[in-house]
């Protein structure tokens, strides 16, 4: 071993040691889901109660298309439920365009329905926040969902009454989509947000670990006091919030049924920009609670770090797989012109490993816990992959930047073109990975096997950015079909 195969060993072996755990958290997974016990903690349609407690359900809106809007207002006015009141929430936001109809609106609905016109500080969380200062005296539930969001009328009637049991402060509905027939992009989408909610989330809620979103929540308003307020520190407040939940000592439930469906990204930006988000508040939440993870912490249980740990490995392998492709970048030239023995096992087996986890992790547990076709879960496959380079630069954003401002997901015709590529850099990247395939094909002239397997290895990390080129002439052949059609 030389001096570079030596550098190449030592830095192979440090980024494999998150990958092969996330690789082996995967694998466990997937045992689970397919061979272990069938989950037993998601919540029975059945329950039933003698209380009907007050529910204050809390609608932030900040320059939202009236016409959304308006559709999700109207939903919750047909509720089953009886006590409840809804807050219509409309902040920092100057335009008559996008409050008369709202205002208007809410006055033929009724008393129940209150509209809000607040100036405020701290984007989402903060004006949630201002809020509370409106909300019933009576409430004992908040509810929060997006602007965006149609629920369905037996969405409190059939979970309030799991509230009875008083260690239960949160529940949590997943998110879908009425959109995603729209266009083939948007069915793409669609299909990568589903894998979390009905493989990842059925899983957390087994071990009363899952992660609380912002629409279709609720939360027990006494325990919801003594944690705090929303905190406008981190732009995921809604997360943030169910962790200290969990640290109180309070339980959480969660449902697969859908009771409410939104409206997607507009585009593979907005798309793009909301996955940065959820990856930087991520390691926001790592840094402000890491303490709570520590061995000797009682705050969590063993079943709850592991998750949570686990969860945030996961963008960490992300941001990983994009830096291991940079320096196998680096690395071809030395290999070509040095002569370097490459350490197949340090460098190459993980990441082949790995990768055929991923396909058999994707496929199987889309076919049978999501219940999707081939055709479906080669799409979400092909979106999921598409982000690495996005959450590698979330997660540098996280550790390097303390306080980056909440960009909102543009959805429902709120999204403005933009004159440059959104994956440009991807192209970039693949464009490099590739040639660097090639040149190793080209100058191994004695037919060595590690530089086979390596130029195997190097194949498969151009896969993220290839997918992220093909989901944007997939976004360009849908934009192209919709004016067509018009």
């Amino acid at each position: 071993m030389n001096f570079g195969t030596w550098i190449m060993w030592g830095m192979g072996s440090i980024l494999m040691i998150p990958l092969t755990l996330i690789t082996m958290a995967k694998a466990n997974e997937l045992f689970k889901c397919t061979i272990g016990r069938r989950p037993q903690r998601l919540i029975p349609l059945d329950l039933k109660s003698e209380r009907v407690p007050f529910v204050s359900i809390h609608v932030p809106a900040y320059k939202e298309q009236p016409a959304v809007l308006e559709e999700t207002l109207i939903a919750l006015s047909k509720l089953n439920y009886t006590n409840y009141e809804v807050l219509v929430i409309i902040n920092n936001t100057p335009e008559e365009f996008y409050k008369a109809p709202i205002k208007a609106l809410c006055k033929e609905l009724g008393e129940r329905f209150v509209y809000l016109d607040i100036e405020c500080s701290g984007f989402k969380a903060g004006a949630l926040n201002k809020a509370l200062e409106f909300t019933n005296p009576e409430c004992e539930i908040l509810a929060v969902i997006d602007a965006d969001y149609v629920v369905s009328p037996n969405w409190l009637i059939d979970l309030v009454p799991i509230f009875d049991d008083q260690k239960v402060a949160l529940v949590q509905a997943p998110q879908d989509h009425r959109d995603g027939n729209e266009s083939l992009i948007k069915t793409a989408m669609n299909a990568e947000y589903a894998g979390f909610f009905d493989i990842g989330m059925v899983e957390r809620n087994e071990e009363n670990a899952i992660v609380a979103h912002g629409t279709m929540l609720m939360v027990r308003k006494s325990a919801f006091d003594e944690v705090g307020a929303w905190n406008t520190d981190t732009i995921v407040e809604d997360s943030e919030l169910g962790l200290r939940l969990f640290e109180a000592g309070y339980i959480g439930h969660y449902t697969n049924r859908r009771y409410g469906h939104g409206l997607l990204p507009d585009t593979i930006e907005a798309f793009k920009n909301q996955r940065h988000r959820w990856a930087y508040g991520a390691v926001q939440i790592l840094k402000k609670h890491w303490q709570h993870f520590k061995p000797s912490s009682k705050t969590l249980t063993r079943a709850q770090k592991h998750h949570f740990v686990t969860g945030w490995f996961f963008w960490l392998s992300d941001a990983l797989g994009t830096l291991a492709s940079i320096l196998n970048i680096i690395w071809v030239p030395v290999i070509i012109f040095v002569g370097v023995t490459i350490p197949t096992i340090a460098l190459s087996v993980p990441i082949l490993t790995a990768f055929l986890v991923n396909v058999i992790h994707s496929f199987v547990l889309y076919r049978t816990r999501v219940g999707a076709n081939l055709y479906h879960s080669l799409l979400g496959a092909i979106a999921a992959m598409s982000l690495q380079l996005i959450i590698f630069k979330a997660v540098y954003d996280g550790f390097v930047k303390d306080s980056l401002p909440f960009k909102r997901t543009e959805k429902g015709g709120n999204s403005k073109k933009s004159i440059n590529s959104p994956v440009k850099n991807e192209m970039i990247l693949a464009s490099l990975i590739l040639g660097s395939f090639v040149a190793l094909i080209v100058t191994n002239k004695q037919g060595i096997i590690e530089v086979y397997v390596f130029c195997a290895t190097i194949f498969i990390q151009s896969i993220p950015y290839v997918s992220a080129i093909v989901l944007r002439m997939i976004e360009k052949s849908s934009y192209k079909k919709v004016k067509l059609e018009r």
